[in-house]
């Protein structure tokens, strides 16, 4: 009854507070990997761990795992004063969903990308059974669908500047909220310089999905050909092998260079996850 009557008197976190939480721990895990990185030059074993070392997600893992998976506060979290909680039900959450949450913030849109990328081969099967006209809508509707996954997140970010609950998609499909429990208390107004924030994020999503639907979808398979027998532009020395979403063509160590200090078309500057390029074959 007593915890009942606790969480009763717990308010929503401010957004400042939530994403000063979320900023201190990116910081703390790109830490732990920078500190991971240096005893591995040490000790000489940096080349069979590499893929390991270039993700932040395995630090992330492990960061939370001994953090939210075992019922303690982040060091965000702890910082700002806020703890997990389901306000609706007035508790604690499971640790279950403590668990579900940090595995959909870590894989959720990368995982979902890899099946509609399976899917897509699937449908594109030299043996498959399906129509042409069956293929065509399917590949246009796949590739439509990938376009608008990473920005229907940005979408979800919006709402959340714009009315402060659920940071992640992970939170919101767990029912996971912030509880501010001590510290200095903000006033309950919204920052009104995160709401215009989060309508300058909206816009930018309504022009991307414009901008998409201007450009007709994207479909990897495909690349212009004036562009065949160019050189990288950004070494000016190899043969272009990968192309991004945006079409683009540049070799895949450059690109990939690229994409991990920066993650933005060279040419365009246009938003592009490393997950998401394709080396292409016979250019």
């Amino acid at each position: 009854m007593e915890v009942k009557r606790k969480y009763r008197k717990l308010k929503c976190a401010s957004q400042a507070e939530i994403l000063r939480s979320y900023q201190r721990d990116d910081d703390f895990v790109k830490c732990l990997r920078e500190k991971v990185i240096d005893l591995l030059q040490i000790v000489g074993r940096q080349t069979g761990t590499l893929p390991f070392v270039q993700s932040d997600v395995p630090f992330k893992l492990i960061y939370f795992f001994f953090t939210s998976g075992m019922g303690n506060q982040t060091l965000g979290e702890e910082y700002t004063g806020i703890v997990q909680a389901d306000l609706e039900a007035r508790k604690v959450p499971s640790l279950f969903a403590r668990l579900v949450s940090v595995i959909l913030e870590c894989f959720g849109e990368k995982v979902l990308l890899k099946i509609l990328k399976r899917l897509q081969l699937s449908i594109n099967h030299p043996h498959s059974e399906l129509t042409p006209t069956a293929v065509a809508f399917l590949n246009t509707f796949i590739s439509n669908l990938c376009n608008l996954i990473p920005v229907f997140i940005l979408i979800h970010k919006g709402l959340f500047y714009m009315f402060g609950r659920y940071y992640s998609i992970g939170k919101r499909l767990t029912g996971i909220d912030y509880a501010k429990v001590y510290g200095h208390r903000p006033t309950d107004s919204i920052s009104w310089g995160l709401r215009l924030l989060g309508v300058a994020t909206l816009t930018q999503c309504i022009l991307k999905i414009w901008q998409n639907n201007n450009n007709g979808n994207y479909n990897y398979k495909y690349v212009a050909l004036e562009e065949k027998h160019t050189i990288c532009q950004l070494c000016l020395e190899k043969e272009p092998t990968t192309t991004t979403p945006c079409g683009h063509l540049f070799c895949w160590s450059c690109l990939t260079d690229w994409l991990n200090s920066k993650p933005q078309c060279p040419l365009c500057r246009e938003y592009v996850m490393s997950s998401r390029i394709v080396y292409v074959l016979n250019l």
